[in-house]
C-alpha cells in the first residue's frame, strides 16, 4: 500500500508534449540568454521544490541575468506555450516559487546594491539578500522595513513580489509603503522605471489603454463605499491575500496604482528588475526579554497594550513574538533557554520582546516602562537584557522556529506551515480559538508563533501525505480555518507568506464576490495570455491547496529532518553551479523513492549518474549548511557516507596503500609542485597550464591542474632547538629545561607541501612563521619526528575512506599524546581542517588551531613593529565551524590598520585537492571575491595553505597564512 501511495503522489517528469516544449525553449534560448538552462531530469528535479509543501518538476530552468534576457524568455516561452515562474531564494512557503513551466532563476547579474547619499535610500537588484542590504546599512543605523525571519536567506525579489514582513516590520514597514521607485518588466517586453521621468512618459503613450483599464477599476471601487471600507478594514492588519487592492484606494494616477500593485503580486503580474526603497531607522540601544506568561490570555492582553492601537513605532516595544509553550517545548533543550525553564508551567507561553531607543536614556525610560507593563498583565519573570550576545541567541532560536519545529516532526512527514492575522483587539481570544481548532481537526503537535505586535500568528504541524485520508483532513482543516478567520475574525488567511498554491481557493471566500472580481480584472489587465504564474493566487480548482503536495521518503538518517527550507544555500559553495544542499537531500529522498517504488528504473539510473558530479564531486563537504541550518542538518557528512558506499574494492586497496606509504605520497607530491614550479621559470605559466589542462582532458581528470599560484611547500619545519619528548627529558612539565613553557607543534601537511605566494614583504612560510612566533612569545617547540607523512586523516575522510582516516589520524593522536604528556602540554596545528578533524579523534590531546592560539597565548607576549594599510581576511569553512572568526580578525587588526572581511566567499571550494581537480568549483565559489577587495590592499589572510592558494589565483592578490603576516608584524 506505502509503495501504491508513494508512487501515485510524486509528481513524474514532465508530460512528453511539455518536456518536447522544455527543450524547445531552451533550444530558443541558447544563444540569447547569459545563464545555465538545465532539461535533463536531475536538475530539473532538484528546483521542483521551495520552502512549501508543493513540488512541480518544471520543464525547463533557466537563469536569468538581465532585463534581455527576461525579454527572451518571455518570447520563448509565449511561442512554445510554457508558463513562466520567476524564483529568487526560493524561501516562498505559499508554492508560489514552483513550477511545471518555464523556471527562470535570479543569477548574479541582479546584485546591484547602492546606498543613497545620507543613506536616507537604498537601491537593490532582486537578487540581493535583505541582510546583505542591512549589513551594508548598519554603519548608517538604518535598515530596510521589510524584516522576515528567513532576511539570512531570502532576497529583495521575493520580499517586493510577497510584500513580506516580519518580526518588527508591522504594517506600516512593508516594501508597499517603503518603496521609493520601482523598475519591471512586463510581459509584452516594456520597461518601466517609476523614479525616471523619461521612462514614465513614454509608458503613459505607449500602455495609455493599461492605465485606462486601472484608472477604470480604481473608479468603480471608489465609487462603492462599503468595498472602500472592506478594502481599508482588511489592510489595518497583515495581510498579502490576493492582489494588493488598498493601491486602488491609496492612489489615483494609475501609474501609482501600477507599481503598488505589482508588490505582493507573486510573479503574476510582471517582473520586477529592481526597487529603490526608503529607508528606516535602526536604532542602535536595544533590550531584549523572554516574558513568560501563565496563560495564553495574560500574554495576548499585554501584548493588545503594547501595540499601541496598532500604531508602528521606532522607540519603545517595536518587536513583540508570542511563542505557545508547544513551540517553547521544541527548543527548551537549548542553553539561552534554560533560565526561563523555572517559570515555565505546562501552559505557559512567552513573548519575545525588543525595546529599542536612540539613546541609553530613552531606552531606559521605555524599558521601565514596558517592565511595568508587564508585571499588570501577570508576566511571571521580566528580564530586559542590554547584552547584544543574548538578545542575538534568543533571536536565532525565533528565526530558526520555522525549520526546528518542522524538525520536531515524524520523520517522513512533510511540514504544512500557515500564517494568520486577526485584529490586534481581538488577539487575546484568538490565539485560544486557534490552538482549539488546531487540537480538534487531528493536528495536536501543531505549534503556534507569531508576530503578535500585529495580530499575526503562524503555525505549524506535520502531516504523511502518503496516508490514507491525509490529504482530506488537510482540506477539512483549510477550510474550517478559512471560517474562523476571515468569517468569525475579519482577519486575514495569509498575513505575510503570500497566497500562493496555498489559499488560491480561499481568496474569493476572503474578500467577497466583488473583490474577487476587481482582483480577475487587474490580472487580465496585465497579463491577458495567463503566461505569469497561472495558478498562483488566484485558480478555479478548489481542490489546488492539496494537490501536488510533497512526500518525505526516508532516505539518510542525517538529513530525514529536513523540511527543505533553503536557509543552508548561500553558505555552499556549489549553488548556482549544480546542487544546493536542500537539493542534493530532495533528489537523494526521490533516489530512495524509486528505489522503493521500483518506478521508471530509466529515471532512477540516470538520477544515480548524474548524480555523481553534480550532487557528490562538487559538494565541497565542508558543511558550512549546518551553521544556516536551525537543526544542524550536516549535508556534507551525508554526502560523505554516499562516497564511501560507492568506492569500490580497487580504491578502497588504493586508499589502503596510501595511508601505509603516506611519506613517500607527501615526497612524491612536493616533489611534483617543485618542479611545475621549475618548469614556470623556464616556460611561461600559460603554457604549463595549457600542457596539464591537456594532459587531465586526456585522463579524465585525473591529472591534477598546475595552478601559478600553487607553489612547492618548506618541508617539515625547523626550531632552534627542538626539544625531546617530555616523558625522556627528566623535568617537570610543563616547563622544560630551559624554564620555559613547552608547547607541541603539529605543521599540518597542507603547510609541508604548498608554499605561499611570493610577496615583496619577505613572509617566512606558514610553518617556519609559526615556530617563529611560538619562540619568540617564550615557548620551547615540540615538533613530532619523522614528520614527512603525518597526517589527521582529513583527506581520506573527505574521499569517503573513514576506516583508513580513522587509522591515519589516531597513529598521529598517539605520537601527539605522548609529545603532550597526555595533554599536559598544549598542541597546536597550523591549518584549521586539520584541527577541526583533530578535535573529533579520540585522545587525550586538546589540539588547537593556530588562530585561537595565537590570539591566546602569543599575541599578547609580542611588540607589533610594522602595519599594513589593509589586509583582506578569509574565513576558511572550517575555522568557521570552530568559530575562530573573532581570533582571526583580532590578528589582522593586530597586523593592519584596517580589514576587509570577504562576504561573497562562504567555503571557497577549494575543499583540499578539489582546487587542483574540479578547479570550476573554486572558480565559482570565489566569483566575486574581487568585489570584496578594497583599494590599497596588498595582502589577504587565511588559515589554511590551499584556500590561501585558490583565492590568490581569483583574487589577483597574494593570500598567505595568518602565522606568516603575524610573523612579519612582530619583527
Amino acid at each position: 500500500m506505502q509503495q501504491a501511495v508513494l508512487t501515485s503522489i510524486q509528481p513524474k517528469a514532465p508530460a512528453p508534449d511539455r518536456q518536447a516544449a522544455g527543450e524547445r525553449v531552451a533550444h530558443r534560448l541558447k544563444a540569447s540568454v547569459s545563464g545555465a538552462i538545465h532539461t535533463d531530469p536531475l536538475m530539473t528535479y532538484a528546483w521542483s521544490g521551495d520552502a512549501s509543501s508543493y513540488r512541480l518538476i518544471p520543464a525547463v530552468v533557466v537563469f536569468v541575468n538581465s532585463e534581455d534576457d527576461v525579454r527572451a524568455v518571455f518570447q520563448a516561452a509565449r511561442a512554445e506555450g510554457l508558463p513562466i515562474t520567476f524564483r529568487a531564494a526560493g524561501t516562498s512557503l505559499s508554492g508560489q516559487a514552483v513550477t511545471d513551466g518555464v523556471l527562470a532563476v535570479l543569477g548574479d547579474g541582479w546584485r546591484k546594491l547602492t546606498i543613497h547619499p545620507g543613506a536616507e535610500k537604498i537601491t537593490l537588484g532582486p537578487a540581493v539578500i535583505v541582510a546583505e542590504a542591512n549589513r551594508a546599512l548598519k554603519k548608517f543605523d538604518r535598515k530596510i522595513g521589510p524584516d522576515p525571519a528567513s532576511q539570512a536567506t531570502c532576497k529583495i525579489g521575493g520580499v517586493v513580489n510577497n510584500n513580506s514582513s516580519g518580526m518588527c516590520c508591522g504594517v506600516a514597514q512593508n516594501t508597499y509603503h517603503t518603496m521609493a521607485r520601482l523598475r519591471i518588466v512586463l510581459t509584452d517586453g516594456t520597461m518601466l522605471d517609476s523614479g525616471d521621468a523619461e521612462s514614465v512618459a513614454a509608458f503613459r503613450k505607449s500602455h495609455a489603454e493599461m492605465l485606462d483599464q486601472l484608472q477604470a477599476l480604481h473608479r468603480a471601487v471608489m465609487d462603492d463605499a462599503e468595498l472602500v471600507a472592506l478594502i481599508r478594514h482588511k489592510y489595518r492588519i497583515k495581510n498579502t491575500v490576493g492582489y494588493s487592492l488598498n493601491a486602488l484606494v491609496d492612489y489615483h494616477d494609475p501609474l501609482d496604482i501600477l507599481i503598488h500593485l505589482m508588490v505582493g503580486s507573486e510573479g503574476t503580474l510582471g517582473f520586477v528588475s529592481e526597487v529603490t526603497y526608503n529607508t528606516v531607522p535602526e536604532h542602535p540601544f536595544k533590550a531584549t526579554g523572554l516574558i513568560p506568561f501563565p496563560d495564553p490570555q495574560a500574554a495576548g492582553r499585554a501584548i493588545i497594550e503594547m501595540a499601541n492601537g496598532g500604531v508602528q513605532v521606532t522607540t519603545g516595544v517595536t518587536a513583540a513574538e508570542y511563542i505557545e509553550r508547544r513551540a517553547l517545548a521544541t527548543v527548551e533543550h537549548l542553553s539561552p533557554m534554560v533560565p526561563l525553564l523555572p517559570w515555565l508551567t505546562e501552559t505557559s507561553p512567552a513573548v519575545l520582546i525588543d525595546v529599542t531607543a536612540p539613546d541609553a536614556e530613552t531606552l531606559a525610560r521605555e524599558v521601565a516602562k514596558t517592565a511595568a507593563l508587564l508585571a499588570r498583565h501577570g508576566a511571571t519573570h521580566i528580564d530586559l537584557s542590554t547584552d547584544e550576545h543574548r538578545s542575538h541567541e534568543l533571536w536565532d532560536i525565533r528565526k530558526g522556529f520555522f525549520t526546528s519545529a518542522g524538525a520536531a516532526r515524524p520523520k517522513g512527514s512533510i511540514m504544512l506551515t500557515e500564517d494568520v492575522a486577526a485584529p490586534i483587539e481581538k488577539l487575546a481570544d484568538f490565539v485560544v480559538d486557534l490552538r482549539s481548532m488546531l487540537d480538534e481537526h487531528g493536528y495536536p503537535d501543531a505549534v503556534i508563533f507569531g508576530h503578535a505586535l500585529a495580530g499575526n500568528l503562524h503555525f505549524q504541524m506535520g502531516d504523511d501525505f502518503t496516508k490514507p485520508g491525509a490529504a482530506e483532513k488537510f482540506d477539512a482543516f483549510n477550510r474550517a480555518l478559512s471560517d474562523l478567520v476571515s468569517l468569525r475574525y475579519g482577519g486575514s488567511l495569509k498575513a505575510e507568506h503570500g497566497t500562493g498554491r496555498a489559499i488560491a481557493p480561499f481568496v474569493e471566500a476572503e474578500w467577497g464576490a466583488k473583490a474577487y472580481g476587481i482582483m480577475q480584472a487587474i490580472k487580465a489587465a496585465f497579463d491577458p495570455e495567463r503566461l505569469l504564474n497561472p495558478g498562483v493566487l488566484l485558480n478555479d480548482d478548489p481542490k489546488i491547496h492539496v494537490k501536488n503536495l510533497k512526500v518525505m521518503p526516508l532516505a539518510d538518517e542525517i538529513v530525514d529532518l529536513c523540511i527543505e527550507c533553503g536557509f543552508c544555500e548561500p553558505a555552499c559553495p556549489s549553488h548556482h553551479m549544480t546542487l544546493t544542499p536542500r537539493q542534493r537531500i530532495a533528489v537523494t529522498r526521490e533516489r530512495a523513492r524509486l528505489k522503493q517504488t521500483g518506478e521508471d528504473p530509466a529515471r532512477l539510473a540516470r538520477f544515480e549518474a548524474d548524480f555523481q558530479y553534480a550532487g557528490m564531486d562538487t559538494c565541497a563537504a565542508c558543511n558550512l549548511c549546518s551553521l544556516r541550518c536551525p537543526v544542524g542538518i550536516e549535508t556534507g557528512t551525508m554526502i560523505l557516507g554516499e562516497r564511501a558506499r560507492r568506492r569500490g574494492d580497487t580504491a578502497r586497496s588504493v586508499a589502503h596503500f596510501v595511508a601505509d606509504h603516506r611519506g613517500a605520497v607527501e615526497s612524491m607530491m612536493r616533489g611534483g609542485v617543485a618542479v611545475a614550479d621549475m618548469a614556470r621559470k623556464v616556460v611561461p605559466a600559460p603554457a604549463v597550464e595549457a600542457i596539464t589542462d591537456t594532459a587531465r582532458r586526456l585522463t579524465g581528470r585525473h591529472v591534477p591542474r598546475v595552478s601559478r599560484a600553487l607553489h612547492h611547500g618548506p618541508g617539515t619545519p625547523k626550531a632552534k632547538d627542538n626539544r625531546q619528548d617530555p616523558r625522556k627529558s627528566g623535568f617537570p612539565v610543563p616547563i622544560a629545561q630551559t624554564g620555559r613553557p613547552s608547547v607541541v607543534y603539529f605543521p599540518a601537511c597542507p603547510s609541508r607541501m604548498f608554499g605561499a605566494p611570493e610577496t615583496h614583504h619577505q613572509l617566512l612560510p606558514t610553518n617556519q612563521a609559526m615556530v617563529t612566533l611560538l619562540e619568540r612569545a617564550g615557548f620551547d617547540v615540540i615538533i613530532p619526528e619523522q614528520l614527512n607523512g603525518q597526517c589527521c586523516g582529513q583527506p581520506f575522510q573527505s574521499k569517503g575512506f573513514p576506516q583508513e582516516a580513522e587509522k591515519v589520524g589516531g597513529m598521529l593522536m598517539a605520537q601527539l599524546n605522548d609529545l603532550s604528556v597526555d595533554g599536559a602540554l598544549p598542541v597546536v596545528t597550523d591549518a584549521s581542517t586539520c584541527a577541526k578533524h583533530l578535535q573529533a579523534v579520540s585522545g587525550s590531546a586538546e589540539v588547537s588551531d593556530s588562530a585561537q592560539f595565537l590570539v591566546e597565548q602569543v599575541l599578547p607576549n609580542l611588540s607589533i613593529t610594522q602595519k599594513l594599510k589593509i589586509v583582506a581576511v578569509h574565513h576558511n569553512c572550517s575555522a568557521q565551524r570552530l568559530g575562530e572568526q573573532p581570533a582571526t580578525e583580532a590578528i589582522a587588526r593586530a597586523c593592519a590598520e584596517e580589514i576587509a572581511v570577504l562576504t561573497s566567499v562562504t567555503c571557497c571550494g577549494y575543499a583540499g585537492d578539489k582546487g587542483l581537480f574540479l578547479p570550476e568549483l573554486n572558480q565559482h565559489a570565489t566569483r566575486r571575491v574581487r568585489d570584496d577587495i578594497p583599494p590599497g590592499c596588498e595582502l589577504g589572510v587565511s588559515t589554511v595553505s590551499t584556500c590561501a592558494s585558490g583565492l590568490t589565483e581569483r583574487a589577483d592578490l597574494p593570500f598567505v597564512g595568518l602565522a606568516s603576516l603575524l610573523e612579519w608584524a612582530s619583527r
